[in-house]
């Protein structure tokens, strides 16, 4: 056991050393401060940083100290996957005093090349959700003790605060017109590209129409498959309904699993068409879950300028009214706005 004031004196040092991470210029110098101080605090001789890739739906070694690049240079691995892919998803850290002798290493042979004895990996999180973790190790016989492992999760919790608080300067800094996550429009510059189209629509007298998307069971999603590949599902929807669009048509996301296309020079008749072309294409795609390939779906409506409405949050309120039509009906379905289906709804 640590003595009282030696204790105090490892809490001081965290605090410390999580104050002076924010004067960092970036993720990248973040990173690398953490793993050097991982490495100091719990007197380990390596250390890693996994992280959730959006892109790939896997978690990646993003920064490694004190081992060579073959074992750093090993492949992503799936959440739930191996010793760290469980940290990951259980949210529960990982303490051994031999790592080449547990069932759950994946990766035994390239421990042993690096002459790896020793274990212990804690859990990001931010916001309650895992989002990667922390591993350290030793190649000496002397195996961590609870304590370090203590030490390493206040630490850990600390730092993806700060990791947190990085990525949000860093999103500050670029367009903040954008959604942070799939990088189209937010919610307030999507009401004011509506607003712009609207207008122009006006004044060179043409229809210009909106989709509201909202997937369906993406709650169950999340609750099957975690919150990333949550997020991942949604960046690689994104993706699916660009590659429908065209150049003139505008995307933001509106809510959490709502999304909204603007169509300009597109009327009624062709706005419910443009949507039934997104529905198909997203229901063909196979997007990641946890153990193979997941299908979703969504519910759409659609309303148009001006036939509909004259004012943007008519208009956006409409076309949601006709999408809640969709899933009372089934979902999985899209459904232009008529005030007499609106009536039996």
């Amino acid at each position: 056991m640590l003595k009282h004031d030696k204790y105090e004196d490892i809490l001081d040092r965290i605090f410390f050393i999580t104050e002076r991470i924010v004067v960092f210029d970036g993720l990248e110098d973040v990173f690398e401060h953490i793993v050097k101080t991982a490495v100091s605090l719990t007197y380990a001789e390596a250390a890693t940083i996994r992280v959730f890739n959006i892109n790939t739906g896997r978690l990646e070694i993003i920064k490694g100290y004190g081992l060579s690049n073959g074992f750093l240079s090993q492949p992503a691995i799936r959440i739930g996957e191996g010793i760290t892919g469980m940290v990951v998803l259980e949210g529960k850290p990982f303490l051994t005093e031999d790592v080449t002798k547990e069932t759950q290493c994946i990766h035994k042979e390239l421990a042993k090349l690096e002459g790896i004895r020793a274990v212990m990996s804690v859990p990001l999180k931010i916001k309650g959700n895992g989002v990667g973790c922390i591993t350290v190790y030793r190649k000496t016989k002397e195996s961590f003790a609870e304590h370090d492992l203590l030490l390493l999760s206040i630490f850990a919790a600390q730092a993806a605060e700060v990791l947190e608080k990085t990525r949000l300067v860093e999103e500050l800094r670029s367009q903040a017109t954008l959604d942070s996550l799939t990088g189209v429009y937010n919610k307030g510059a999507l009401l004011k590209e509506l607003d712009l189209e609207m207008k122009l629509a006006l004044r060179h007298v043409f229809d210009t129409s909106i989709i509201f998307i909202d997937i369906d069971n993406f709650k169950d999603f999340n609750d099957t498959h975690g919150h990333l590949l949550g997020d991942k599902l949604l960046c690689d929807l994104v993706q699916i309904l660009r590659h429908q669009c065209r150049k003139t048509d505008i995307m933001g996301r509106f809510g959490g699993e709502e999304f909204i296309v603007i169509a300009p020079h597109t009327d009624k008749d062709n706005a419910l068409k443009f949507a039934e072309k997104l529905r198909r294409a997203v229901g063909k795609h196979k997007f990641a879950g946890r153990t193979g390939d997941a299908y979703i779906s969504f519910s759409a409506g659609t309303a148009s300028f001006p036939n509909d409405a004259i004012e943007v949050v008519e208009l956006i309120k409409k076309a949601d009214e006709a999408m809640y039509f969709s899933k009372k009906a089934g979902k999985n379905r899209v459904t232009a706005w008529s005030s007499e289906k609106m009536k039996k709804k």
